[in-house]
């Protein structure tokens, strides 16, 4: 089977039919469940999607203990906890961001991503896609930790490419099943599983299910004619079935995108079901699919000054078959499931056992001209199986990344009269394989321009590289919850990390050579954690924590990978905070201090096929903080920032995209039927470049929602809600991204502007008009 036969292969993917059946053949069992979230050691009920801020069931208690954090939506609005954009819980042990589905659904697009709803948190970046808001793939950093340095999960647990766990931000998810977004900056404590415990956490929560039956159809409609689809329809409780509970959303959308012909177009099916097993056990089912269909440059590193003079922010794709960058020769195609099934169980005398086994994959097929990210590139010449060139033809590409996941979570409690005890162990195993052959685009023809490897393949080829690979991971941990006393909680906890890192490439990436090899890396990474409440509003709080990233499969593609020897990278985390709620407002600010070990470096001499090494580190330090004021009369006032900094340790200057702060504010209006949002966010000053060369200016965007409620509107709807929302309303079109041209270090230019760099902007101004029905 030929590279090209395996992009276009169909993958077994699970469909929704599958999943309904396999939730309607549920047991019936007794009706109400009571059982231990061994995740936090607290009592887990089937709620109600917005029972009140003191709700903590179902998933909501996946990934943290959110105290009394209502993460879902919810009716109440009187309270500044029940409105706030971000805050954290009076129980936390690292600075934390809850951004709950009343901020999803009255302040962000309807077609937004997790990314964009993440970026709203104190010193997170990212979220705002040259291609209109949730219409591209975007990338958070967090505290200046790029992305593939934190963890995302859904559910609790952690995904991502596995050559690297970095992340695209369009799969997978859409809001519309997003019940909230967690922002931990932090590893947190021993039980927090993840490939990258290194940065941070951006935790994704499904819905909540409701107990009684509702049906929620929706649509929207906006600028580059992009439309949205889709229902979302809970059963309630189903008394013939145990009070088995089940949710469902379908979804479709597209749009022509900001940028020239960069049309994107995808479906999402989601399904979550939960069944009580007796009266202390609770099943939960949650399977989700996307396929996402788009026109997009593979290699988009956006426009020169000169070619924006020519072209405008916005140029990309066009229609022209004569011109590289023709929508024809440059389609994409994503495809992704993600499926757990969990078991929580109260054992009785204390005990309780969780149990997660999940199954992920993501398949990416991708055909790329070889020119097309350079205006007004035509064609050019190929090489037939003779070795003789032909004039006038297509050259490009066809890229498959494909890897299939599959992993289990278990995790046991014990109370004591002194605390609760936590332990468990997390295995993963992946599968990989990532191709690329070169074509002509004309007539899908092979494009021999790639030379002979003695003794895999003789004579010229059409192969850029076949590589596949897989990780085992291990993570066992445990760790006590001490309850002190009645107002102060120590954790220590300790968590063995161990990845097994097998690469078996035929034809490895960039060096093209045959690589096998098999590498493990480990660390063992303590933690101790403190919570202390000073009173019923106020707490403050501590953490000593350490992570660890593993290595990507990049640092291994050179033909002297087998000379690299590294260990892991690992930061040292130190920090401190304070948080405040009462019903007027709500408040929390920390410090922090983290020491990054280990950092990757070439080996001097090796630049051209790099060998790798451990070389010094980067220290990051900061203050962040986040507040939500309750003005009255439906009115609240919103505001967070941060100053950060990112320092190498061996030069005390600043690291490559870490900016130097970031700042949010906002007005807020939700009483009756109304409501209304005015969020303002910007990223500051960062360099493009490590050593404080080619600084960017800062970046802020402003958005604006109002929304109205029309009860019983007729044809038995319980409720119809219209809402508009204008985003970047100032129409800024700032650089988002630089690719600089001076980027070799040590050269005398050294991060001088280029008239070759190239810049990705922020999408002009935009409009979506939105109707939701609940019936």
């Amino acid at each position: 089977m030929t590279p090209h036969s395996r992009a276009l292969r169909l993958r077994s993917r699970t469909t929704l039919a599958l999943c309904l059946a396999s939730a309607l053949a549920a047991p019936v069992w007794a009706a109400d469940v009571a059982t231990t979230d061994v995740a936090t050691g607290t009592a887990l009920t089937q709620g109600t999607e917005g029972s009140g801020p003191s709700d903590k069931s179902g998933a909501a208690s996946n990934v943290t203990d959110l105290g009394s954090v209502n993460v879902q939506a919810t009716t109440r609005k009187d309270t500044a906890a029940a409105v706030a954009p971000t805050q954290a819980s009076l129980t936390i042990t690292q600075p934390q961001s809850v951004i709950s589905r009343d901020f999803i659904e009255n302040s962000k697009s309807p077609v937004a991503d997790f990314s964009s709803i993440a970026a709203i948190a104190p010193s997170v970046t990212g979220g705002i896609s040259s291609n209109g808001p949730g219409l591209g793939e975007t990338k958070n950093s967090i505290r200046g930790f790029q992305d593939g340095q934190f963890n995302i999960t859904w559910d609790g647990i952690p995904f991502g490419d596995t050559n690297g766990p970095t992340h695209h931000s369009t799969a997978y998810f859409p809001a519309s099943v997003i019940g909230a977004v967690v922002v931990e900056r932090g590893p947190g404590t021993a039980s927090d599983i993840g490939q990258a415990t290194f940065g941070g956490s951006i935790n994704l929560l499904s819905r909540e299910l409701l107990n009684e039956q509702n049906f929620e159809a929706y649509t929207a409609y906006g600028t580059w004619n992009t439309q949205l689809y889709g229902f979302h329809a809970d059963t309630g409780a189903i008394s013939a079935f145990g009070d088995t509970k089940i949710g469902v959303n379908l979804q479709h959308q597209s749009t022509d995108g900001a940028r020239t012909d960069n049309s994107v177009s995808s479906n999402n099916g989601s399904l979550k079901m939960e069944t009580p097993l007796g009266d202390k056990t609770l099943l939960t089912v949650n399977l989700n699919y996307n396929r996402e269909s788009m026109n997009a440059l593979d290699k988009d590193n956006g426009l020169t000054m000169a070619q924006v003079a020519q072209w405008g922010k916005d140029y990309s794709l066009s229609g022209n078959s004569f011109l590289a960058n023709c929508t024809c020769y440059n389609p994409i195609q994503k495809t992704t499931t993600m499926d757990y099934v969990r078991l929580q169980s109260d054992l009785g005398n204390g005990w309780g056992i969780d149990n997660q086994t999940y199954y992920y994959d993501y398949t990416n097929n991708t055909i790329s001209s070889n020119t097309g990210n350079v205006p007004g590139s035509g064609l050019g010449s190929v090489t037939n199986s003779a070795g003789k060139k032909i004039a006038n033809q297509m050259p490009g590409y066809v890229k498959l990344n494909a890897y299939d996941v599959w992993g289990n979570v278990f995790r046991g409690t014990k109370q004591f009269d002194a605390g609760l005890a936590r332990a468990g162990i997390w295995l993963e195993y992946s599968d990989t394989h990532r191709a690329q052959s070169d074509y002509n685009l004309l007539d899908m023809t092979p494009n021999y321009d790639q030379k002979a490897i003695p003794g895999v393949i003789n004579g010229i080829n059409n192969i850029k590289f076949d590589q596949k690979s897989n990780w085992f991971i291990t993570q066992p941990f445990a760790e006590f919850e001490w309850s002190v006393t009645k107002d102060l909680t120590v954790t220590p906890g300790v968590k063995y990390n161990s990845t097994k890192l097998d690469v078996d490439a035929p034809v490895n990436q960039t060096a093209r050579i045959p690589m096998n090899f098999s590498k493990t890396f480990d660390a063992t990474l303590p933690f101790l954690t403190a919570n202390y409440k000073l009173n019923a509003n106020s707490a403050i709080y501590a953490q000593y924590a350490q992570g660890m990233l593993v290595p990507d499969v990049s640092l291994f593609q050179s033909t002297n990978a087998t000379e690299t020897n590294i260990k892991p990278q690992r930061s040292t985390n130190y920090q401190f905070g304070y948080v405040r709620q009462t019903d007027q407002w709500v408040f929390d600010t920390d410090v922090y201090l983290i020491d990054f070990s280990n950092k990757f470096a070439v080996v001097p001499g090796t630049t051209s096929q790099p060998v790798y090494y451990n070389q010094g580190g980067v220290r990051y330090k900061g203050i962040e903080g986040q507040i939500t004021y309750m003005i009255g009369y439906g009115f609240s006032a919103y505001a967070n920032g941060s100053i950060n900094r990112a320092t190498s340790n061996s030069t005390g200057q600043t690291i490559a995209n870490a900016p130097d702060s970031t700042a949010a504010a906002g007005i807020l209006y939700n009483q009756g039927n109304w409501n209304s949002s005015l969020i303002w966010k910007r990223t500051g000053t960062y360099y493009a470049l490590d050593n404080n060369a080619y600084k960017m200016n800062a970046v802020s965007q402003a958005d604006f929602n109002i929304g109205y409620t029309f009860l019983h509107p007729g044809l038995g709807a319980k409720s119809l809600k219209v809402q508009l929302g204008i985003f970047n309303i100032f129409d800024k079109q700032d650089p988002i991204a630089v690719n600089p041209v001076n980027a070799t270090a040590g050269t005398a230019t050294y991060g001088q502007a280029n008239a070759g760099d190239t810049f990705l902007f922020q999408a002009a101004r935009s409009f979506m008009l939105q109707l939701k029905a609940d019936l």
